[in-house]
């Protein structure tokens, strides 16, 4: 029955996007876009360094304890600090004014089996990539942060620490440049994917959110959103969605919208569209086949070591969606320029930026 009614939305979904997309006339940008100014806008997943479903599946303690550890260690091996300055050369390069960030990681550890949260900070993807920022010169200031998921357990051998994961969205304005910030948002979402954990008899929660600036660039006003809805379940991702426009998009004037939406018009699993057909029937538009027609625009996945071939991309999951007086100009995928000195990418993802008008 519930693969029925989910078939049932999709099709309610799917007439919906024609109308929207027939009223909103998704064709090339028109000429008068040009006399607008115009914003730069770009979404990056950082990649929080390891797959988590080991942990997650894991049958007995020792089981976790080992799955936990082989996290840890991946997340060493794949080595945020370099990465960080790979990432950063793509902001310097591309120069957006606003960026989107998702899985910012929070690496901590603590003395094993110690009740208290651990402290003891291994990776700060934020401030590793603000230090490679501001050391190109190209600094930028962090806006709005979220913290999301926040999850600790036990690491067996050859750490035998507790590890502590906190994954946060935020928000970056480029440091002295045309946007002014009015004010700033952010929530966690209601719906959050709930996994039990067998190996110690709990749960853990898969907390997702939103970051949101409310900005002026000359005399237009609009709102700038930053999400990443859930991976894994795309019930949980939908009734997301459904509160992302309920919420910070359930505004008047223009909206650009960024981020991991984890759902996308060609993914093979029909149920995995259901939260990007909502987003569009929430009139929202999808800038990618405007300006790329026929082009699937790939962002997604370089597999958990960062070292797949660069054409292993496979999904078109981070997007930049417009509603209002926006009109998208040009935009761009990128991310398999350059590899860190042991041959890895700076992500999982690949980056998307655009640049829109506010006519």
């Amino acid at each position: 029955m519930e693969g029925t009614s989910h078939r049932r939305l999709l099709t309610r979904l799917v007439a919906a996007v024609a109308v929207v997309a027939a009223s909103l006339g998704l064709i090339a940008p028109p000429a008068y876009a040009a006399a607008g100014p115009k914003v730069a806008v770009m979404t990056r997943n950082l990649y929080l360094g390891g797959n988590l479903t080991p942990s997650i599946a894991a049958p007995t303690l020792p089981a976790f304890m080992a799955a936990n550890a082989a996290l840890l260690s991946h997340v060493d091996l794949v080595n945020f600090p370099a990465r960080a300055a790979l990432v950063a050369k793509e902001i310097r390069e591309r120069d957006p004014d606003l960026v989107g960030l998702q899985e910012v990681a929070l690496w901590r550890t603590g003395a094993i089996g110690d009740p208290a949260p651990a402290t003891q900070v291994r990776y700060d993807y934020l401030a590793l990539l603000m230090a490679e920022l501001a050391a190109s010169g190209h600094p930028y200031d962090v806006a709005v942060v979220r913290e999301e998921a926040d999850l600790e357990g036990p690491a067996a051998a050859p750490h035998n620490v507790d590890v502590r994961l906190t994954m946060r969205d935020v928000v970056l304005v480029r440091h002295g440049g045309r946007i002014k910030v009015t004010g700033t948002s952010s929530g966690n979402y209601v719906n959050n994917l709930v996994f039990p954990l067998s190996a110690v008899g709990g749960t853990a929660t898969s907390t997702r959110g939103w970051t949101a600036v409310d900005a002026v660039l000359g005399s237009r006003s609009f709102r700038f959103v930053n999400t990443h809805l859930e991976a894994y379940h795309p019930g949980v991702r939908l009734l997301q969605a459904q509160e992302l426009l309920r919420g910070p998009l359930n505004v008047p004037g223009r909206l650009i919208l960024v981020g991991d939406l984890n759902s996308g018009p060609e993914l093979p699993d029909p149920d995995n569209r259901l939260a990007y057909f909502a987003l569009v029937a929430g009139r929202m538009v999808d800038t990618w086949p405007i300006l790329h027609p026929g082009d699937p625009g790939y962002t997604a996945g370089l597999g958990d070591d960062l070292t797949q071939p660069a054409d292993d991309v496979e999904h078109r999951i981070d997007m930049v969606l417009v509603r209002g007086s926006v009109v998208p100009l040009a935009s761009e995928v990128f991310g398999t320029q350059r590899r860190t000195p042991d041959g890895r990418w700076a992500s999982d993802h690949l980056g998307h930026q655009a640049v829109l008008a506010l006519p």
